[in-house]
């Protein structure tokens, strides 16, 4: 099966520091289409989404190997991505 070209994108855009966080991600490539390519179901995926400190660090490589790029900007990406989230439940 073919890679869906977004990736390449998304390659692009963390490369070049426009994407910070990792629902960034997202905004490009589909949450179903990155959980198909996981072979994850997208309730669970949408859960990891939620709760970003839920990820592993498989799961991180995964996504970093789909996307093509180094192992530390996605778990970076998921970490930005956790300190947003937890600064906006603390806001509430």
């Amino acid at each position: 099966m073919a890679k869906d070209k977004r990736y390449n994108t998304v390659k692009n855009l963390i490369t070049a520091g426009y994407i910070k966080s990792f629902s960034e991600i997202l905004d490009t490539v589909p949450k179903t289409v990155v959980a198909h390519d996981l072979g994850m179901h997208h309730q669970t995926f949408t859960k990891l989404i939620k709760y970003p400190e839920r990820f592993n660090f498989k799961d991180a490589i995964r996504i970093a190997s789909l996307i093509e790029v180094e192992d530390k900007h996605i778990i970076d990406l998921i970490y930005n991505q956790y300190t947003i989230d937890k600064k906006r439940k603390k806001s509430k």
